[in-house]
């Protein structure tokens, strides 16, 4: 669904609204949102439901709708979530957090001194996938200069077909990779006591391309997802250093930030 009539969003309670659509224009802003009156432009956007009804009726988050225009971003939740619309510059923007595991979704927005986390349901994705391309296209400056077509230098495994889709689902128009590594999850059972469960560590996927530094990794909150991947982008000149740390027979590349994260 990309977008829904004027007319129809008039009449109907966006509360009702089950799927994301795109927001093009300020008229399909759906009723019930106020915007600022200086916010006068949409060059991209989307509406992004609350959740649906979970134990006794109640639901984890309320409606949003995130909008960019004239050089920021606009997060303006449902008035009944009685929360303040959040607006921030698109250069102050640090860091993108984009998960999709089934049907769960999220976007999480990192500056200096804020975050946001936009949680969704992943059946309407096309309209959040739309808007998040146009943003992060936006947000990641394209090389001052076109760069001579040259092989990216690969270090560590060769990529796997899940890693390789979500590579591919990842890539911003004219973004070329210049160095990559990566970690597949070397999973397989393991024997406890008297009972054998599987061990899957996931897997990660670390790349510094002409726009960015993205790393996209199979885990949620330690746990490894056999049906979906977490991608971290941030803008190459926010990040102050990448160093690697070895603690005996492992290590972990660690990345700082210029505001300190």
């Amino acid at each position: 669904m990309s977008s829904i009539p004027d007319l129809v969003q008039s009449r109907v309670d966006s509360r009702q609204y089950r799927f994301s659509f795109a927001i093009e224009a300020l008229s399909q802003v759906p009723a019930g949102f106020a915007l600022p009156e200086d916010f006068v432009a949409v060059d991209a956007g989307v509406f992004l439901p609350r959740a649906d009804p979970g134990w006794l009726g109640r639901r984890d988050y309320h409606a949003r709708i995130l909008l960019m225009g004239g050089g920021e971003l606009l997060i303006s939740p449902h008035p009944e979530s009685g929360e303040r619309p959040v607006r921030v510059p698109l250069e102050s923007i640090e860091c993108v957090e984009w998960g999709r595991i089934l049907l769960t979704g999220w976007v999480v927005l990192t500056w200096k001194g804020g975050r946001e986390r936009l949680p969704y349901n992943t059946r309407g994705t096309n309209a959040v996938e739309k808007c998040v391309r146009i943003i992060e296209d936006r947000w990641l400056p394209a090389a001052s200069t076109p760069q001579t077509p040259s092989a990216a230098a690969v270090f560590g495994e060769p990529l796997n077909l899940k890693f390789e889709n979500a590579k591919s689902a990842e890539q911003l128009p004219g973004e070329a990779p210049l160095a990559l590594f990566f970690q597949p999850g070397l999973g397989g059972p393991r024997k406890r006591w008297r009972f054998r469960r599987s061990d899957w560590p996931a897997g990660d996927l670390v790349l510094v391309t002409s726009r960015r530094l993205l790393w996209i990794a199979e885990r949620q909150h330690g746990r490894y997802e056999r049906y979906g991947t977490v991608s971290h982008s941030a803008r190459l000149p926010s990040v102050a250093c990448v160093r690697y740390v070895r603690a005996g027979r492992s290590g972990e590349l660690d990345v700082a930030f210029g505001s300190g994260r």
